[in-house]
């Protein structure tokens, strides 16, 4: 009875809105021997060796909670947001939803999620999460995430392409310097990967706006108030997005026109870039277009070997208009803490965070799961000294303006100047 349908970038506004409208929360049936069936939609976004990996997991509920149909809606990041604030405006969001930082708050402050405050220790238990990662979902007296997983910035290495380049690995202390340095001289090499593509150092160090702010932890300085402005300045963007500027001009990153081609891959992906700074929970996305040989490697440190990393938490959330609150929030506690979840996934939404459930995570050995597990390990023990950043309304706005005023900047039509100044209008309507 229960179906997937996948939503990919090609769709129109009007039909991903339309869609989405027929599988609306809350809908319900009576069938013929009485009583009520329980019909819960559940969205989320990643790659499409996900969508198996959720119909695993749905199939489980399903059979432990006869009358509960799921019916799963996936998307790409892109269309996702678009068709969540059409939604959003008609107070029809699916029951259950992935939710990232940048947007759990904004969601929740309109009213828009359900707070779980009541059901926390009921239908969801907490027990064994760590308070600051619960902390993380919670917005003006109320809790609105469920975590499922935690994850961290790192620099995906490709050894095979690096090798072919004859470039030897960048050292885990290296800097922002060495990195622009190291993947113009991958780039300067020449070399073809297997299908005869270019090979490229990588993506550039202005590809999200996260990178800016680890970049400004490196620096000491916290990137918002607590009252949710802007606590750095159009300068510090010049100064960041100027690291790697020699790198850009020398050619070093896979050219925008390529990255439009190959989308919604990326360049590391498709073997064309030799690295991409990314969270590490993105391995299972990279390995099945690379392998498992691929490395990962702590964010690079500024001149004073600091790397002040952090880990961030990604939550699924459950819509207010629900009209079956106690089954979304039971399906959303079991697709967070669940064991047989928990191997199903393995390490594609991050690490889990119930202690419990991680304790009892086996892992196959030389498998991604266990090079992730074992990278947020050492970054836990050796550079972890920061908290993510609390952040401010209006966050995704600042987010998606960074995105694509990077393409702007690397296809040139835009100094790193400009890009601050256009970037910075934005963020004063956005944040204030």
């Amino acid at each position: 009875m229960r179906y997937t349908r996948f939503i990919g970038a090609t769709a129109t506004f009007g039909i991903a809105a339309a869609t989405l409208a027929g599988c609306a929360a809350g809908t319900t049936a009576s069938p013929e021997e009485g009583g009520e069936d329980v019909e819960l939609t559940v969205t989320w976004w990643g790659s499409e060796e996900r969508i198996a990996k959720y119909e695993e997991s749905f199939d489980i509920f399903e059979e432990e909670h006869p009358g509960v149909t799921v019916t799963g809606v996936p998307m790409d990041y892109q269309s996702y947001w678009t068709a969540r604030s059409t939604e959003a405006a008609a107070r029809t969001l699916p029951d259950i939803m992935q939710f990232d930082p940048a947007n759990l708050g904004d969601y929740s402050r309109n009213d828009l999620l359900l707070d779980l405050t009541p059901y926390i220790g009921d239908t969801i238990d907490f027990s064994n999460v760590d308070e600051n990662v619960l902390a993380s979902s919670e917005f003006d007296g109320g809790h609105y995430g469920v975590p499922i997983g935690t994850s961290t910035l790192g620099l995906y290495y490709n050894p095979e392409l690096g090798a072919a380049a004859g470039v030897e690995p960048l050292d885990p202390d290296y800097t922002w310097a060495d990195l622009s340095a190291w993947v113009t001289e991958v780039a300067a090499a020449g070399a073809t990967n297997a299908d005869g593509q270019a090979v490229y150092g990588g993506l550039g160090q202005g590809t999200s706006i996260w990178l800016f702010l680890q970049w400004l932890l490196q620096q000491g300085t916290a990137p918002f108030t607590e009252d949710g402005g802007l606590a750095f300045t159009q300068d510090d963007i010049v100064d960041y997005l100027s690291l790697d500027t020699s790198a850009r001009d020398a050619g070093a990153y896979l050219p925008p026109d390529r990255a439009t081609q190959i989308s919604p891959l990326d360049g590391f992906a498709m073997e064309e870039a030799a690295t991409v700074l990314a969270w590490d929970n993105y391995y299972a996305r990279y390995a099945p277009e690379t392998g498992d040989d691929i490395e990962v490697l702590p964010v690079p440190s500024n001149e004073d070997g600091e790397k002040s990393m952090f880990f961030l938490v990604s939550n699924m959330a459950v819509a207010a208009n629900t009209a079956h609150p106690d089954e979304a929030t039971e399906l959303a506690d079991f697709l967070f803490r669940d064991p047989r979840v928990a191997e199903i996934f393995g390490t594609d939404r991050g690490i889990p965070v119930d202690s419990e459930t991680l304790a009892g995570f086996e892992v196959e050995p030389g498998s991604g799961d266990e090079k992730v597990i074992a990278y947020e390990e050492q970054v836990a023990a050796d550079y972890a000294t920061e908290v993510a950043p609390k952040l401010p309304g209006g966050f995704a706005t600042l987010e998606s303006q960074w995105v694509r005023l990077n393409g702007e900047l690397g296809y040139g039509n835009v100094t790193p100047e400009q890009f601050a100044e256009q970037w910075w209008a934005e963020a004063e309507l956005a944040v204030g």
